[in-house]
């Protein structure tokens, strides 16, 4: 017989909050109750915001209220937000026995970054602390691809070259370039808020906070996270990235480097049969094209690296509001439910 069990979406205020449970009802989660806590400061809502709530099962959830809320009932709750009062929340549920899966790197000392298609085992190793980290949507991405070229081929090196959307950084990302291009288009300075400088018709190479060795915050990350789910410590994974001035679709241009020669048709074939990737050949992919309104995530232009035989290129391509982060979360609490709780 099947085991409802109750969640709890911590920052239910995120512009993710309905993404992941439309998800999880797609998916027929076996939820008993739902608790939607809200991290801001709450007023009775009016006739809009009463439409706008969160949906569960075509009825209208109720923000519930923090201090009433017996931790030690819930079995899995997702952090959505990294203010310090969910922070603050999701370790007191942590302490009362609920699984927080952190959706937010909240936590900059990782207990275990997961991806469900990646390492799945690592749940379990997870479970102890009760605090499962969600690594990006790029780098679970781009780790499920070298895990599955890894199982038949040992890689040295990955050179990664990401192309950053305007979503990359939420809805606030994609309005900042639509109000940057409208201003400019009509003769307007634009002054950017979100974005170091101007993003529309720019390029912006990825700086903010230095991490190590001239690499950015986010550039480190990328190939951290990586290298812990495919527990490669020793893998050399060089990131560079760069914000471009497109709405939606992050691409990753890759250039793979084996130990020994790479078998090109080996690779294709193991992509073309993954159910987690499109593999497009002989049709330009566009993020216009392929990606904006697509939950899938496209692999295109693979071919050998005309100057070793150890090394292949081809480009990653997904629209990440749409994908990753949201639908990793998901199925790590299918996993914990159906293996551990």
């Amino acid at each position: 017989m099947q085991q409802f069990h109750n969640v709890a979406i911590i920052g239910a205020e995120s512009e993710q909050s309905q993404q992941l449970l439309s998800l999880l009802e797609q998916r027929e989660f076996p939820a008993a109750q739902i608790f939607p806590l809200n991290i801001e400061a709450t007023e009775e809502l009016d006739d809009e915001e009463q439409e706008s709530r969160l949906k569960w099962q075509g009825q209208s959830l109720d923000f519930a209220e923090a201090e009433l809320l017996n931790w030690s009932e819930v079995s899995v709750a997702w952090l959505l937000s990294s203010e310090e009062a969910a922070i603050d929340m999701a370790e007191q549920a942590r302490q009362l026995g609920c699984v927080v899966i952190d959706m937010v790197n909240a936590n900059k000392e990782a207990y275990s970054w997961v991806h469900a298609a990646v390492n799945p085992e690592q749940v379990a190793e997870g479970l102890s602390e009760r605090w499962l980290n969600c690594p990006s949507s790029l780098a679970g991405q781009l780790a499920l691809l070298l895990h599955i070229i890894q199982q038949d081929v040992e890689l040295e090196r990955v050179e990664v070259n990401a192309m950053l959307s305007a979503a990359n950084k939420g809805k606030p990302g994609v309005d900042e370039l639509a109000g940057q291009t409208a201003r400019l288009l009509n003769g307007l300075p634009v002054e950017p808020t979100l974005f170091a400088q101007q993003l529309a018709f720019n390029l912006l190479p990825e700086q903010g906070e230095e991490a190590l060795l001239g690499a950015s915050q986010f550039e480190a990350e990328l190939s951290e996270q990586c290298r812990a789910m495919l527990q490669s410590p020793e893998l050399n994974i060089n990131v560079s990235a760069q914000h471009v001035p497109v709405f939606y679709g992050d691409t990753l241009s890759l250039h793979l480097y084996g130990t020994y020669s790479l078998d090109l048709l080996s690779i294709q074939e193991w992509l073309a049969n993954h159910q987690a990737f499109e593999l497009v050949e002989d049709e330009l992919v566009t993020p216009v094209s392929n990606i904006a309104n697509s939950e899938s995530i496209v692999l295109s232009r693979l071919r050998q690296n005309p100057n070793t035989e150890n090394g292949v290129n081809l480009s990653l391509m997904a629209n990440n509001p749409q994908s990753g982060v949201v639908a990793n979360a998901a199925l790590i609490a299918e996993t914990l439910i159906k293996q551990y709780i």
